[in-house]
């Protein structure tokens, strides 16, 4: 059952290139060229694919200058999400139904760890941790001061046939994030990274967790954070979404500390 449902349906073309960053030409069915907006801001590296299917949202808003967006590129291991802001779109569907909640196995298949996150009945979205930073989602009880913050990262990287990774490209903004996870957790809260792996829909989750890394090679100083923050105790997941032109389902939570 879908957590996160697209409410218009997706208009299939073709994928010709991407430049300026949020520019994407695509071409229809009928043959005409469409310039659509691009809600991603990494390079989206191994995911441009010439010719590759692709599908558009229609934004039914004739006030935007691109009416367009790109959600989905079919690749050649399933589809992926390329625009990010999904992945917090999907997350908040997710504590919606479980947070504060009972088990509900139907929606969610019975993957989502609820046991993990029993102290939490309530969470807000973008809360303001300190001056400099807002996370994703912040986790509450109204009978503790304790907080429990979650930073959401959007994955779409395939480095070889068996490799997914994350980040795409150096991201200063994900190395301060992982610092402020880590002084959240000094201050007695809970942190949490979700790795939302938006790309994949036809492997195998097994396969998926195993072949998750972060990139190295690409943000050396995220990889060397990244560790010191699970020493830290911060919590690491990779969050796994059924993918496909109607919407999101969740197919696997895994913890990765």
């Amino acid at each position: 059952m879908e957590l996160l449902s697209y409410q218009s349906k997706l208009e299939e073309v073709k994928f010709l290139s991407r430049y300026k960053r949020f520019f994407v030409d695509v071409k229809d069915s009928e043959g005409n060229l469409k310039t659509v907006h691009c809600a991603n801001s990494g390079s989206m590296k191994s995911c441009l694919i010439e010719n590759s299917t692709a599908y558009i949202l229609d934004s039914k808003n004739p006030e935007r200058k691109l009416q367009y967006s790109l959600e989905l590129l079919s690749l050649d291991d399933g589809y992926a999400c390329l625009n990010t802001s999904r992945a917090n779109h999907f997350i908040n569907e997710l504590f919606t139904n479980t947070i504060g909640k009972e088990k509900n196995k139907e929606i969610l298949n019975a993957e989502f760890p609820y046991e993990l996150f029993l102290d939490w009945n309530e969470f807000k979205k973008e809360v303001k941790f300190n001056s400099k930073t807002r996370f994703d989602f912040c986790l509450s009880a109204k009978e503790q001061v304790r907080k429990c913050w979650v930073e959401v990262k959007s994955v779409s990287l395939k480095l070889s046939e068996n490799t997914w990774a994350f980040p795409d490209a150096v991201t200063e903004r994900g190395q301060k994030h992982l610092q402020e996870l880590m002084l959240a957790k000094k201050n007695g809260d809970d942190s949490w990274l979700f790795f939302v792996l938006m790309r994949g829909s036809e492997i195998e989750p097994e396969i998926l967790k195993n072949g998750f890394r972060v990139a190295h090679e690409i943000d050396s100083n995220y990889s060397k954070l990244l560790l010191e923050a699970r020493k830290s105790g911060v919590k690491i997941a990779l969050v796994i979404p059924g993918i496909s032109p109607t919407g999101f389902s969740l197919r696997k939570f895994y913890l990765l500390n």
